[in-house]
């Protein structure tokens, strides 16, 4: 079996191995996650559109020639491809690579396929500098436990909340119900603060150890974008700032999506904050990503009519870096060990010493 890089040929094999798994998934009833066929990192075809807005867990296959992505595949001499990887630089990260997709083909080919696909990918990241790689997978699918076999490990556990009130009465998007505020630029810095200060310190100490890794990594790197793109930034202070919000407007491939960060001793303000940014929505289809440690943020909204419609698992893989030591230019000359001495003396201190003995004045005569 080999290895090697896709090419524009091997794109129908790979959107064929690619439907067969879902189809499998949808037309066999099997549980979800399991599929006749092969694995997939989607657990059912219900999800696929959603986890690839939300997640991007599952990739629309985009042309190779972007050349943001890796893709591979596993080629058998006998069956052809038997499976492909698919990767691509994080946002806003340049040593970071997200995992889009791992599909092998059921049976021994595919499951000696997968952990090949994997490796290769690694050696082919740290090639372009790349340390760390990450992948979302939903709880209990079986590819957790190659990836866990592989060297990742699990630091959060996403729940994808879900709610579609299209049939509401139309609202105008207020201000922030006067609780919260348009972020400015220097929000960001006290925004990190919050981000320290409301998520456990080994999930922080991995995903966010500078203000610029978190701006790069937290929510897909939306705050990395601040000011570039749709989406909008709000805070709630108190004094300080207590609370980040933001949100992103739907398109015609993905709901509304909501990013929440609050402090959680103060209920009362946990309330009027999601309120206010619920109120920043028009009716329709939103969703939310929040994680296990914002238990308090989940069950707020599902208050509100959201539901949990898909879990998932964030693991990550750090790889050693490659460190070059800088070449010597010559070799040192070893050093001589001799008998100390008077006699074996060399350089000026010689000099002296027979200049001092030649004018030392003679002894009186006797």
């Amino acid at each position: 079996m080999i290895i090697r890089n896709a090419s524009f040929r091997d794109l129908g094999r790979i959107e064929q191995l690619h439907r067969e798994t879902a189809a499998a998934e949808e037309n066999a009833g099997v549980v979800p996650g399991l599929s006749a066929t092969g694995d997939s990192p989607v657990p059912q075809t219900a999800l696929v559109r959603l986890w690839y807005a939300v997640s991007k867990s599952l990739s629309a296959l985009v042309p190779i020639a972007d050349q943001g992505d890796a893709l591979y595949v596993a080629e058998d001499p006998e069956h052809g491809i038997v499976g492909f990887i698919q990767a691509q630089k994080a946002p806003a990260q340049t040593r970071s690579w997200q995992i889009l997709n791992l599909c092998v083909i059921s049976g021994s080919r595919g499951h000696f396929a997968a952990p090949q696909l994997l490796t290769h990918l690694a050696a082919q990241g740290m090639e372009h500098g790349a340390h760390r790689f990450f992948v979302r997978v939903p709880v209990e699918h079986p590819l957790v436990g190659l990836f866990l076999e592989q060297g990742f490990t699990q630091y959060a556990t996403e729940q994808i909340l879900f709610r579609d009130d299209s049939g509401g009465a139309p609202r105008v998007v207020d201000n922030g119900g006067g609780i919260l505020r348009p972020a400015r630029r220097e929000d960001l810095i006290a925004a990190y603060l919050l981000y320290l200060r409301t998520t456990p310190s080994h999930v922080a100490h991995l995903e966010g150890p500078t203000q610029k890794a978190w701006q790069a990594g937290f929510q897909q790197g939306w705050p990395a974008r601040f000011g570039k793109d749709d989406v909008r930034h709000l805070v709630a202070e108190r004094p300080g700032v207590v609370a980040w919000v933001a949100t992103r407007p739907p398109s015609q491939a993905r709901p509304a999506l909501m990013a929440l960060m609050c402090e959680g001793q103060d209920a009362e303000l946990r309330e009027e904050v999601i309120d206010a940014a619920l109120a920043q929505l028009h009716p329709g289809p939103v969703s939310c990503v929040l994680r296990h440690y914002d238990s308090e943020l989940i069950r707020s909204l599902q208050k509100r009519g959201f539901e949990i419609y898909g879990s998932q698992l964030l693991l990550v893989r750090d790889l050693a870096l490659k460190v070059r030591l800088p070449a010597v230019a010559a070799k040192k000359k070893k050093g001589v060990l001799i008998h100390a001495g008077l006699a074996r003396s060399t350089g000026p201190s010689v000099h002296h010493l027979e200049a001092s003995l030649s004018t030392s004045p003679s002894p009186p005569p006797t």
